[in-house]
């Protein structure tokens, strides 16, 4: 495995890492907010707008490992009756779009997150999180999935990968 293959799939594992620990963050603290509300009338008021914003970061930093696990969802009736060749180039060509989509959110996640900083915006709520460490997960997370497809694009057009109708491709 190449240099920068070893360290996009380290970085793909620590988001991933990174997303289970929120995620296991917001169910037990869903589950103390339930409990404090229902049991003791007191309820945490900031969990619910913290899960909110863990939602959004799970999403961004789960998304490449699930893309490098296989684990995105498609369509594959139409893959069964395609000839190696046809599966071959449908696989550069979601590979491809896959980037280029990705490319976009690195572009837009950029941009937001550099006004926000700029401007100093905050979500005007009961914690007051300035925007910018909200929405930063956004560029971070798409450019793992840019550098992710564009390995899989690699990987379809040197024929290292086949693009078959079975999972994990």
């Amino acid at each position: 495995m190449k240099g920068w293959r070893r360290a996009l799939t380290a970085c793909e594992n620590a988001f991933a890492v990174l997303g289970c620990a929120i995620f296991v963050f917001i169910t037990l603290g869903v589950c103390a907010e339930v409990f404090f509300r229902y049991g003791f009338n007191s309820p945490i008021h900031w969990i619910v707008e913290i899960s909110e914003y863990a939602l959004l970061w799970i999403t961004f930093l789960g998304a490449s490992w699930v893309l490098r696990q296989g684990g995105h969802v498609r369509v594959d009736i139409l893959l069964q009756h395609l000839s190696r060749r046809a599966l071959r180039i449908c696989g550069m060509l979601s590979a491809a779009s896959g980037a280029l989509v990705s490319l976009v959110l690195v572009g837009f996640g950029v941009n937001v997150t550099w006004v926000a900083f700029l401007r100093g915006s905050f979500r005007s709520t009961g914690l007051d999180v300035p925007t910018w460490m909200i929405v930063i997960v956004i560029p971070l997370g798409s450019l793992l999935l840019v550098l992710r497809f564009a390995d899989l694009f690699v990987e379809y057009y040197t024929r290292r990968r086949d693009f078959g109708a079975e999972a994990g491709h």
